[in-house]
């Protein structure tokens, strides 16, 4: 009788001592995660570091068109129709490039590749994001300051820079004018 009252004080004392553990297990964790989150809301968050995925928002923009090493499947009509659209590249690159390990730092207006580095100031563009897509990839998304006359060719052009895996032309939404509001109800 002894013996069967001391296994359940036994078992009793070892069950909430796993409690008490998962606990405080569980409390560590919630202080990890709290302490990345200001990291990825940083405008200079250094992104090799975190290895939670951050998503562009222009990244997921209608696809036109994407291009890589200079080539692409795009018939002469499609090309005509992207000359018209107000467009974004996403230059979808290695994570290894030696040129992108400025954007490390938070700066974004000047890549380590003096090539690339003269299409962004002959085309005047300007990159105005960076993200990861997993750890051997990384990606950048790049905005003209004004029309880009030939998005097809200012894209080929970069998806020939070393380390660049491809460029998507990424047509942007149109804006809604302020004085249109949707007045139904």
């Amino acid at each position: 009788m002894k013996s069967i009252v001391k296994l359940i004080t036994l078992s009793s004392i070892l069950f909430l001592l796993f409690n008490l553990t998962n606990c405080t297990n569980e409390q560590k964790e919630d202080k990890k995660i709290s302490s990345i989150s200001p990291k990825l809301d940083s405008p200079k968050t250094k992104t090799r570091a975190i290895k939670k995925k951050v998503a562009a928002k222009a990244y997921y923009y209608r696809n036109l068109a994407s291009i890589s090493k200079g080539k692409s499947a795009l018939s002469l009509k499609d090309i005509a129709n992207i000359k018209d659209k107000k467009v974004n590249l996403v230059v979808l690159y290695e994570a290894n490039a030696p040129w992108a390990h400025i954007f490390s730092t938070g700066r974004f207006e000047i890549t380590g590749d003096d090539r690339l580095n003269g299409l962004m100031d002959s085309y005047d563009l300007e990159i105005i994001q960076q993200f990861v897509i997993d750890d051997s990839n990384e990606g950048i998304v790049i905005e003209a300051k004004t029309q880009l006359d030939n998005p097809v060719e200012t894209a080929r052009e970069i998806s020939m820079v070393d380390h660049v895996l491809m460029v998507h032309i990424k047509e942007l939404p149109a804006l809604k004018e302020e004085g249109t509001a949707n007045r139904e109800k």
